[in-house]
């Protein structure tokens, strides 16, 4: 999945440098080594798009200080946001309760949330941080897109995660998710909630207690009598 982070500030101005920067550094690698070490090609190939000229008409020299300290601070500060996904959580989650944040942040926010679910551990960290439950309360957002991007971020932390599901199951979640495969006038957003449905109730037997005791395959019967393919095929390949 693509991630939207920025690269804190590196653009087309320091992609000469960083060029320098991996020939000096690289002299000695051959053709095997690129192989071996396929990000530093990519990077490589990225800062050659922002040349104005040929390579072999540019002369290398030596970065200065400044702008030394200025691509390594960058790499770093990147390095930090990638690492610590507890942290990059935690800042998302500050902008999705801000009540002045603007529906754009908070599409993005909950798209990197969602992410994040995808690995178990992180996922863990999400429901400890009281993260999920903010989250699931997206749900009954009038947006669709956000409503969309919380059932995505529910898919993602249920599956194979004992704990997680339990506490979707013994709330109003699965309640409210089976009312948007249900009710929902927008395909976007029954498509989704029906994947966390389907997350949340595939090998939990709590959950699959739940959703008889609230009568779900009478949803998913309604569901596959509707007209929209996605969400058929969805109900197929559960």
């Amino acid at each position: 999945r693509r991630r939207s982070y920025v690269s804190s500030g590196i653009n087309a101005e320091y992609g000469e440098y960083f060029q320098h920067y991996y020939i000096t550094n690289n002299l000695r690698m051959g053709e095997d080594d690129l192989q071996n070490h396929p990000n530093w090609n990519a990077i490589l190939q990225w800062s050659l798009r922002f040349q104005d000229e040929p390579l072999e008409n540019r002369v290398l020299e030596p970065m200065d200080q400044e702008r030394q300290q200025f691509l390594m601070r960058a790499f770093e500060e990147h390095a930090a946001m990638t690492e610590d996904p507890v942290k990059s959580m935690r800042c998302h989650l500050k902008v999705i309760k801000n009540p002045d944040s603007t529906k754009e942040e908070c599409i993005a926010s909950l798209e990197e949330i969602a992410f994040h679910a995808e690995d178990l551990d992180e996922a863990n960290d999400l429901y400890l941080m009281g993260g999920l439950q903010v989250c699931c309360a997206y749900i009954k957002h009038h947006h669709p897109e956000l409503q969309s991007l919380s059932c995505e971020v529910i898919a993602n932390a249920v599956q194979n995660n004992e704990k997680i599901a339990q506490f979707a199951s013994e709330t109003y979640v699965l309640s409210d998710l089976l009312k948007l495969v249900d009710t929902s006038p927008h395909e976007v957003v029954r498509v989704k909630s029906l994947l966390a449905v389907s997350c949340l109730v595939r090998g939990n037997e709590a959950a699959l207690n739940k959703f008889n005791e609230l009568e779900g395959y009478n949803v998913i019967v309604r569901a596959l009598q509707s007209p929209i393919y996605k969400l058929q095929g969805q109900i197929l390949s559960s």
